[in-house]
């Protein structure tokens, strides 16, 4: 065996590590974001339990899960090895990441499912919601994150990069 043949092919090793990083990283955030909605909260450098619902209607009912559009609609938008990107397309998924104020008009429709919650449960507050003279609903909608900026996800993404030049080298011949 010459001294030629035990000196490993650093091009081709590091081709192979490019190659297969951006899925495998991809993936790890993707994955990291929808836990959120199985833990009920973000996890950055601690866990940041989401707040609980006011008047809640679905008692027992996990949050920001009542159809999973939301925690579906979570993908890998672009993976390269320059760039990652996982997004939420989803109309509402801004409000609920970050918060903020939301403005509602009154319509119809909305009239009849409040005097439809007013016979089913009999809580005044449907009633009052009903018969409204407001054209608008106001109200804060609180910040429950589920993507963004994670320092447990990048020192996951950090240890998987590592462990993926490891793996290459070990398993070159």
């Amino acid at each position: 065996m010459s001294e030629k043949q035990n000196i490993p092919d650093f091009e081709a090793v590091a081709r192979q590590i490019l190659e297969k990083l951006p899925r495998e990283v991809s993936v790890i955030a993707l994955n990291h974001f929808k836990s959120s909605f199985e833990k009920q909260g973000f996890m950055d450098v601690n866990f940041q339990a989401w707040p609980q619902r006011k008047n809640d209607t679905r008692v027992g009912g996990a949050i920001l899960v009542a159809t999973g559009n939301l925690r579906d609609s979570t993908q890998i938008k672009k993976a390269t090895i320059e760039r990652i990107e996982i997004s939420n397309d989803a109309p509402y998924a801004e409000i609920h990441n970050s918060g903020g104020i939301v403005r509602l008009p009154v319509t119809d429709k909305m009239r009849k499912y409040f005097w439809y919650m007013f016979k089913a449960t009999g809580q005044v507050r449907w009633k009052y919601m009903a018969i409204t003279k407001k054209e608008r609903m106001i109200f804060r909608m609180p910040k429950r994150q589920f993507i963004g900026d994670s320092r447990i996800l990048n020192a996951n993404i950090d240890r998987a990069i590592l462990n993926r030049i490891l793996t290459e080298f070990k398993n070159y011949k």
